[in-house]
């Protein structure tokens, strides 16, 4: 018999559902994991209460729509639906494609199918045992077996019987399992941050600095951050020395793809070039002899001092991220599918033989990577995104027939960690905390940069043609939102288990195209109508689609159709126009290494990108030929609403600005400097854009985002 949800209760027997980790308080109408309070809106907690108050049935759509607003109600009732039950899966860090809570039934409803725990005001149904109604069974006749036997069966069938047992009590009782005890902030500086590397005395961290990518370093007790001089324009740390003689540091110019790699000697002298190659990710072996480094899909390895290289293996995608075994025997890494940003750790032997994916069937998300051996070499620590968040997870590197290992989550919010690193003594994690967040600022000449729609947390905004109204999307679940251009009638559409990015309105105001990924494909473009129904993709079939934007006359699309920012080399098909009408994709000549393409007011020109961000070009559509306008490097272009200027920001130099171009006789006038501006770089770097009145847009950073000291305890 269940009880009401309405109903009070005495407080010394609240009704409380325990379920996993979590416990549903109906009285005080909160929800806790493991003690801690989890915001949950109305609407979102009465509808995980339907749902807890019959578990493993299926709850109607009509059901909720009739106890969460009623027939007087006047709401978009699908979106209303869909965005509270994903605010429900939000909390719960569940998955609406490989759901461990909640089961989405097709235009039904919704099953809760979890087991209870406990459930203090219901009395749930259990199938017990009755030994006075079962049925006795018939007697069997006595039989002993010879003396003999019997001996034999007790010098063996005893021992049989124990060993057996112990094999079950390996096998079904849990072993002690490395856990979190607490953590302590080492950083104080908030910078943006990236890998972590160290001797055991000090971190040497990847860090952005107003707008380049340097290297700092820290105390490991922490303390103040300091930089360490280099003479890079852009670098990053990939490895330190077994010794901790050097750095091995990554140099990269503008966008480029790839970077040169650099032996740094510490505490202080000149830097050497390490080989004649361009990589994407390096690292030392244990013993110093070797250099492992990674091009795209490719292995190789070459002396410590890169001579001699040699391919020893071609994998399905880019690699990243090596790390050995204690022994040295063993090498691990990621590998990134192009197609839509999925990671798989891979393991090998040192001299390329016997390659094989570590986890392989684990997480269905195929989103693991990040991973390091601690220095006992007992546990192997990486970063999994499962159940909708991203944290940290420990595998015993050693299982048998007897005892099979698995994955141990150590981290579970609210900060997200990454970039993890096991101290020298095994006893901490070094990891960066993150909660990513964002402001929206505008740019005005006579008074600056100020905050605009309340400097709300949002990026990738675009104006409807009128002006009268925005697209944008959410930091940091990015989503897709739409309200009026005052930040009125905000309304999220809600693509469930998609991340969207840089919407545009159609010229009449009635759809808007959008870059959109899942856990299953990479970015393409879609297509929906702007009270957010009719989601399509753009291109059926197509594999990529960046960055689309409308023709001023509304009935064609340009869009980049490779895989931007991957890392693999561009031979993909370029920049590309879809007809709205007759669906036909047809390519610009010369621009398969072009990207973020962007249509004149006139609807004449197309402007565009090189995948180095080095240089703007313009495609006249007449004459069919690209034309160059200026070479720099630089961000997100924006035509003026005239069509007279390109709008565009430099970036990764030492003094970041705003600028625009007139087309007419390729004046190049600066703006504004944004050096100093921390700003917050997206998937595809720090997004800039335009209002009506051609001020420039621009996204702050106001992310917390720190390096701490995770307490570990390995059994």
């Amino acid at each position: 018999m269940r009880g009401e949800l309405g109903m009070s209760q005495p407080a010394t027997n609240p009704r409380t559902v325990r379920f996993g980790l979590f416990e549903l308080d109906l009285d005080a109408r909160e929800l806790r994991k493991s003690g801690v309070r989890i915001k949950l809106q109305e609407q979102p907690f009465q509808i995980l209460a339907m749902l807890l108050e019959r578990p493993g049935e299926i709850v109607t759509r009509e059901e909720l729509q009739n106890k969460l607003w009623p027939s007087d109600t006047f709401v978009d009732f699908d979106l209303s639906l869909n965005s509270a039950v994903k605010k429900v899966r939000q909390a719960l860090g569940d998955d609406s494609e490989n759901p461990r809570f909640i089961e989405t039934l097709y235009r039904r409803g919704y099953r809760f199918i979890a087991p209870l725990n406990g459930h203090s005001d219901s009395g749930q149904m259990q199938l017990v045992h009755n030994p006075e109604t079962a049925a006795p069974a018939p007697p069997k006749a006595a039989s002993r077996p010879p003396i003999w036997r019997r001996g034999l069966l007790y010098y063996i069938g005893i021992p049989l019987l124990i060993a057996l047992a112990g094999i079950l009590v390996l096998r079904l009782v849990p072993s002690p399992q490395p856990t979190v005890l607490g953590y302590t902030q080492i950083t104080h500086d908030e910078m943006r941050k990236g890998n972590i590397t160290s001797d055991g005395e000090r971190l040497y961290i990847s860090e952005m600095r107003g707008d380049r990518f340097v290297v700092s370093q820290v105390s490991v007790a922490g303390g103040e951050t300091s930089l360490l001089e280099t003479p890079f324009e852009n670098s990053a740390v990939l490895d330190v020395a077994q010794n901790g003689s050097a750095l091995l540091v990554g140099v990269f110019r503008g966008t480029d793809k790839g970077s040169e790699l650099w032996s740094l000697p510490l505490p202080g002298g000149a830097p050497r070039r390490l080989g004649d190659f361009i990589v994407d990710s390096a690292a030392w072996s244990p013993d110093g002899s070797q250099l492992f480094f990674s091009k795209g899909p490719n292995i190789y390895l070459a002396t410590s001092d890169g001579r001699e290289a040699r391919k020893l293996a071609t994998l399905g995608g880019m690699v990243n991220g090596f790390s050995f075994s204690r022994d040295g025997v063993r090498v691990r890494f990621d590998v990134v599918d192009s197609r839509n940003g999925g990671c798989v750790m891979w393991e090998m032997r040192r001299d390329g033989t016997n390659p094989h994916p570590l986890l392989a069937g684990w997480n269905t998300d195929l989103r693991d990577w990040g991973g390091k051996w601690t220095p006992d070499g007992k546990y192997f620590l990486f970063q999994s995104f499962r159940y909708g968040r991203e944290g940290l997870w420990a595998l015993a590197d050693e299982s048998s027939w007897l005892r099979k290992a698995k994955p141990v989550q150590l981290t579970n919010g609210p900060l997200f960690f990454g970039s993890s690193l096991p101290s020298k003594d095994g006893k901490r994690i070094f990891a960066v905390g993150s909660q990513p967040r964002c402001e929206l600022l505008r740019y005005a000449s006579t008074s600056g940069f100020a905050p605009f729609l309340d400097g709300i947390s949002v990026s990738d905004l675009a104006f409807s043609r009128d002006g009268q109204w925005v697209a944008y999307v959410s930091i940091p679940d990015r989503q897709l939102w739409r309200s009026r251009a005052d930040g009125s009638e905000r309304v999220e559409f809600n693509f469930e288990g998609m991340n969207a990015g840089l919407p545009q309105w159609s010229p009449d105001g009635k759809q808007i195209v959008f870059m959109g990924t899942t856990l299953k494909t990479g970015w393409r473009a879609y297509l929906v109508s702007s009270d957010g129904t009719g989601l399509r993709e753009l291109i059926p079939g197509a594999e990529f689609g960046y960055d689309p934007g409308w023709s001023p006359d509304g009935k064609s699309i340009v869009l980049t159709m490779n895989p931007a920012g991957s890392g693999i080399p561009v031979d993909g098909p370029g920049i590309a126009t879809f007809d709205v009408e007759t669906r036909k994709v047809s390519l610009l000549p010369d621009a398969k290494q072009l990207f973020s393409p962007r249509w004149s007011p006139d609807g004449r020109h197309i402007a565009a990108v090189t995948i180095n961000s080095g240089k703007l070009l313009q495609f006249d559509r007449v004459a069919q030929k690209w034309e160059e306008l200026v070479t720099m490097p630089m961000g997100y272009p924006s035509w003026s609403h005239d069509g007279q200027y390109i709008y565009f920001d430099t970036t990764l130099t030492e003094d970041p600005a705003f600028f625009r171009l007139r087309i007419s006789d390729r004046k190049l006038e600066r703006l504004v400097s944004l050096k100093g501006t921390r700003r917050f770089w997206g998937e595809f770097g720090p997004w800039t854009g335009l209002t009506p009145d051609d001020s420039p847009l621009l996204t702050r950073d106001t992310s917390s985002e720190e390096v701490y000291a995770l307490d570990l305890q390995a059994p």
